[in-house]
């Protein structure tokens, strides 16, 4: 269940947002966007979720090869340099209320009281003493509308590298130290053979459009899938 309400320095003033992950971080995967790929693509590999009703392509973060399997969280604490933005929003979210002068629909952060981070003891405070708003909450609305922003640049990602047949379904299977097997399936990633060998139309259209370097970012992080084996490995064994 969610309790979402508009954020107030009023209502809100002594909420705390802990910073130790929560069930909630508990997960195989995230999705991603774009703009967030180049800090991505050197902590997790990065894949495509293919949408089976909408037939539609979701980039996501791996964290595991198994449901509920985070192996960047221990010791509760995550270890990765960087956390995908729809992790590190905690409880906030952007929501509209009423519209703008101009007849848009007005954007305003709201936040989930029933989400398991927040607390009036510990964590993170969101508005100063007398009702400012603090450095980290901020940051999370710059964060929040990035999130906005990509939940219309990302769909354009994935449908022009499908366009362009640049995604291919794959199926990695492991075999652990232990003897343990694992097969990950039902994922997608970008076809790096057929990226290298697209012709300068299509290169140029990609390029102009700003898709070429999120697709660049998707194939090299899959040098990551070598830490994800090594962290499973470590679980395993402990």
């Amino acid at each position: 269940m969610s309790n979402i309400q508009k954020l107030n320095n009023v209502q809100h003033a002594q909420v705390r947002i802990k910073q130790a992950p929560c069930v909630s971080d508990e997960i195989m995967f995230s999705p991603v966007y774009t703009s967030e790929m180049r800090a991505l693509q050197s902590n997790f590999p990065l894949m495509f979720y293919k949408n089976a009703e909408e037939n539609t392509f979701q980039p996501i973060a791996l964290f595991g090869f198994e449901q509920s399997e985070n192996l960047f969280i221990d010791d509760e604490q995550w270890h990765s340099q960087y956390i995908p933005m729809l992790v590190q929003r905690g409880p906030l979210m952007i929501a509209v209320d009423g519209q703008t002068d101009t007849g848009e629909p007005a954007r305003v952060v709201a936040i989930d009281m029933d989400h398991p981070n927040i607390s009036e003891t510990e964590g993170e405070p969101l508005f100063l003493e007398f009702g400012g708003n603090t450095e980290y909450l901020d940051r999370l609305a710059t964060m929040l509308e990035g999130i906005h922003v990509g939940h219309t640049t990302t769909p354009q990602f994935a449908e022009a590298l499908a366009q362009y047949g640049l995604i291919t379904s794959i199926t990695l299977k492991i075999t652990l130290r232990n003897g343990q097997d694992h097969a990950l399936e039902g994922f997608y990633a970008v076809d790096d053979e057929k990226l290298q060998m697209l012709n300068e139309e299509a290169l140029t259209d990609l390029h102009r459009r700003g898709h070429l370097l999120p697709a660049y970012m998707m194939v090299a992080s899959q040098s990551q899938l070598k830490r994800l084996i090594d962290l499973k490995n470590q679980k395993v064994s402990s």
